[in-house]
């Protein structure tokens, strides 16, 4: 900021000082208001490192010395300006005074009426040519310049003609001239209008004279338009003290509110710190937008806010100077639980993983915010890890409900040609155009879930239905319908819940075996020992074998559904 003001002052100084002052002085303020900001900073600064205040020392910067450099250069230069001024003020009054001596020793001539004319022109150009001179001079060089060539106008004959027309023509100046200044009513920028009615008023006392019948009537439009001029700026002016008034108005009424969000907070929890934070930086928003108030009223009212503001702020950071521990506890679990989430939020582990966040979310809500600054930046990692999951199972699974409806239309399409199928006296054929059926139902695909109980019973019902109309012998219909069974619990909504129960009921009823097993070999350990008895052992045995049969049977199904189980593991 010292650097551009800096650079910006460097520009100015190579322009004419006296052109650039107000913009010079415009500099200064606000180089001041940046050093007093870095002056403040600085020494508040020192008091929090536990020095005194009166203690303080804050050294002028190299950017504070050159700028002071340059102030001294301005000054310097606005001198020599002023003094170059003036002396070219004196020198254009000794100029206009010589111009209205030449004038009046005109107004003597009687002879050469045509050289007089021409002379008089000469030096009215001349004096229109020649430089300004000083203010306080101004209206009395003038007057005199003014009297001068009315003299000439209304004393020799020998200008009457010339008289006339420059009557007519200053006539015409001066009519011009109100329409210009009436045109400044509706100018919007008020310096810009002040300049010019200083310019066109100059401009209106060194036209000339008028005719007489005239110059009454001229008189008073020209007062009236000035006058109305004035009034329009006059007016501006009272309407920017009004605008003043009620800036300082607004300001007094922004204290109070800001004094009184300051005093609502004294045994305040964060969320009461944090909502009046929020309330008094809108406040600080608004001061921003109520206009400026008259220099004293402008210093009095900020530093009143600002010490309000800079009181919530030192309080505000006393209160959460308790709360350190308490954020950083709270801060460590929920780092913890944010590791967690982005280390499953890639999973395609849809529903332990979808668990697992659900898990980690409930966790979270049980750790609420204490008004931590930092804590809405952690929720929202945590809420990015969380719906970079959960966004990715949705169109996940969007894009398998596209694909389940497409294999729908397709088990609709099989469902309708087995339910068309006849059998043929072909054991063999029927059997393999069964088990073809089967193969090209399980190849299909999984179907959305609202239809897959339905889709899935009218197929294996038919399947049922036709193994039980073929010529088959019990042992291998038990088989086809055993493996059927299998396929319809792999294509149930909860495939491996069901499986697993298959496989306990199959344990427990091999376990159920075992148990006559053993009864059935101590009863033939107690046969053995006694004499005779042989057809009963023989039926006992006869019965183990039968058991053990049963057993392998049950075994060998086990081994089946483990198997299934099995790969269902695998692809999940």
């Amino acid at each position: 900021m010292k650097t551009e003001l800096i650079s910006k002052l460097e520009e100015l100084l190579l322009k004419d000082a006296g052109e650039v002052a107000n913009d010079v002085r415009a500099l200064q303020k606000e180089y001041q208001k940046t050093w007093t900001a870095e002056f403040e900073t600085a020494k508040q600064a020192f008091v929090d490192e536990g020095g005194k205040s009166k203690e303080f020392e804050f050294a002028k910067s190299a950017e504070d010395i050159l700028f002071e450099g340059l102030i001294e250069k301005y000054n310097k230069l606005k001198k020599e300006s002023e003094h170059k001024v003036a002396a070219e003020q004196a020198k254009n009054l000794i100029i206009r005074q010589e111009i209205i001596a030449k004038i009046k020793d005109l107004s003597q001539l009687s002879e050469n009426v045509g050289a007089a004319v021409r002379k008089l022109q000469e030096l009215q150009t001349q004096w229109k040519e020649t430089g300004p001179v000083s203010p306080h001079k101004y209206k009395d060089v003038q007057a005199d310049y003014s009297r001068a060539v009315e003299d000439i106008y209304y004393n020799l004959k020998i200008f009457r003609d010339l008289q006339e027309h420059d009557l007519k023509k200053n006539f015409e100046h001066k009519t011009e001239l109100i329409e210009k200044l009436k045109t400044l009513q509706s100018v919007d920028n008020i310096k810009e209008a002040e300049r010019l009615i200083k310019i066109y008023r100059n401009e209106w006392d060194e036209i000339g004279p008028v005719p007489n019948s005239k110059w009454e009537i001229l008189k008073q439009e020209y007062k009236a338009v000035l006058d109305e001029t004035y009034s329009k700026i006059k007016a501006h002016y009272t309407g920017i003290e009004e605008q003043k008034e009620n800036s300082l108005k607004a300001k007094q009424a922004i204290i109070e509110r800001a004094r009184e969000i300051a005093a609502s907070v004294a045994e305040a929890k964060a969320s009461k710190w944090n909502e009046a934070t929020d309330k008094l930086i809108a406040l600080q928003g608004e001061w921003k937008t109520t206009g400026r108030t008259t220099e004293k009223d402008n210093e009095k009212t900020w530093a009143e806010f600002r010490a309000i503001c800079d009181g919530f702020f030192e309080k505000k950071k006393e209160f959460y100077a308790g709360l350190n521990e308490k954020f950083e506890a709270t801060r460590k679990i929920k780092s913890e639980l944010i590791a967690k989430a982005e280390a499953l939020q890639n999973s395609t582990d849809w529903q332990k993983t979808g668990l697992d966040l659900i898990k980690l979310q409930d966790t979270w809500k049980k750790n609420p915010s204490l008004g931590d600054k930092e804590d809405q930046k952690l929720f929202q990692r945590f809420r990015k890890a969380c719906n970079t999951f959960f966004d990715a199972k949705k169109a996940h699974y969007e894009s398998q409900d596209a694909a389940y409806e497409k294999n729908l239309v397709t088990k609709e399409t099989i469902l309708t040609r087995i339910n068309e199928f006849k059998l043929s006296e072909d054991i063999a054929s029927n059997h393999e155009q069964l088990k073809g059926f089967s193969t090209e139902w399980n190849n299909a695909g999984h179907v959305p879930m609202k239809d897959k109980k339905r889709i899935n019973d009218a197929f294996y019902n038919r399947l049922d239905e036709l193994y039980e109309q073929m010529n088959l012998g019990k042992q291998e219909k038990a088989k086809m319908q055993f493996k059927t069974k299998i396929e319809r619990m792999l294509t149930s909504e909860n495939a491996s819940e069901m499986l697993r129960k298959e496989s306990d009921f199959l344990k427990k009823a091999i376990d159920e075996i075992n148990g006559r097993i053993r009864t059935y070999d101590n009863n033939l350990g107690f046969f053995k020992s006694s004499k005779g008895s042989n057809s009963f052992m023989q039926e006992i045995q006869e019965k183990i074998d039968a058991e053990k049969a049963k057993m392998n049977e049950l075994d060998q199904k086990r081994k089946q559904i483990n198997e299934e189980l099995r790969k269902l593991r695998v692809e999940s």
